[in-house]
């Protein structure tokens, strides 16, 4: 990783830490949408860097690190936050892997954004495993299935949230080109 990549890594990663510990307490309880700054802004940032540096293997530093920081800031041993930490540092994995797929990187215009909106809702929905694991075993069966009724529309909300921060972050794609072209050329070494 050259200079470049960990500087950008390191402040997407500090914005989206710190969106999620200050405004999404505040944020959530507004809005009453959990999740709502964690998503938005997460898939929003994933897709901004994703962009400007060109290069596979960044968003999933950055989706780690997030993890791994908000868990460790909120103290917690419950094997519960260590799920939801590890579905969105996969959620992370699988947009990196789906963002720079070789079959896709010449694909422009609306079918570059569609194919964005696919990929988050790819990585959206992935990132829910963990926790949808964690509850099949952890609750009882009984509780499982009388849970899985009443988590499905949350989990719906959140993917869309997922998509949403995507679809912002591609309203700004054209205005941070300039700066992409410019970090790829010095990240490849140009």
């Amino acid at each position: 990783m050259k200079t470049q990549e960990v500087a950008l890594v390191s402040v997407f990663s500090a914005i989206w830490i710190a969106a999620q510990i200050y405004l999404g307490p505040t944020i959530g309880g507004i809005t009453q949408l959990h999740g709502l700054t964690q998503r938005m802004f997460g898939w929003f940032l994933m897709l901004i860097l994703a962009e400007l540096t060109g290069k596979f293997g960044n968003v999933s530093v950055m989706s780690t690190i997030v993890a791994l920081a908000t868990r460790m800031i909120r103290r917690s041993a419950s094997l519960y936050i260590w799920a939801v930490g590890l579905g969105y540092a996969l959620g992370g994995l699988m947009f990196d892997f789906l963002f720079f797929l070789p079959i896709v990187s010449d694909v422009g215009g609306k079918i570059r954004r569609v194919y964005l909106i696919f990929v988050s809702l790819i990585s959206g929905v992935v990132t829910s495993i963990p926790y949808i694991l964690f509850k099949f075993f952890t609750l009882p069966s009984e509780a499982f299935i009388v849970w899985v009724p009443t988590y499905v529309p949350a989990a719906i909300i959140e993917v869309i949230l997922s998509i949403l921060g995507t679809v912002l972050g591609v309203s700004i794609l054209p205005l941070i080109r300039p700066w992409s072209t410019m970090i790829k050329s010095k990240v490849r070494g140009s």
